[in-house]
């Protein structure tokens, strides 16, 4: 990539706006290592934040969904619906899943709407 093609330092292309810093932090990681710029707040904090530079989409909780919209006015990826119990270890309380592969097709793809509606 030439310096030229290169993003301002500023811009994100996806917020994550979740309580949890670990679960934030290793979201983060997954989209970044897809070529996506990555910024986290707490949800608690959004409130406080602006729209970031270059914004398409926020990752977000169900409960967090309408307070992103009004504050931020940009998409929303809900996080849990990519989480699901394990039906062959349910009754062993083994850990949930969370299907990547298809989280971040989605992510993706609301970008892309996200750049047909804007131009």
């Amino acid at each position: 990539m030439h310096p030229d093609d290169s993003p301002p330092p500023s811009q994100t292309d996806v917020l994550i706006c979740l309580d949890n810093q670990q679960v934030a932090s290793r979201i983060g990681s997954v989209l970044s290592d897809q070529g996506l710029t990555v910024a986290a707040i707490p949800a608690t904090g959004i409130q406080e934040w602006s729209e970031p530079n270059g914004c398409q989409v926020v990752i977000t909780h169900t409960a967090m969904i309408g307070q992103v919209r009004s504050r931020l006015k940009l998409p929303v990826v809900n996080l849990e619906a990519f989480i699901f119990d394990r039906p062959e270890h349910i009754a062993e309380g083994a850990a949930r899943q969370f299907d990547g592969p298809a989280f971040i097709k989605r992510v993706f793809s609301v970008m892309s709407d996200a750049r047909k509606r804007s131009s």
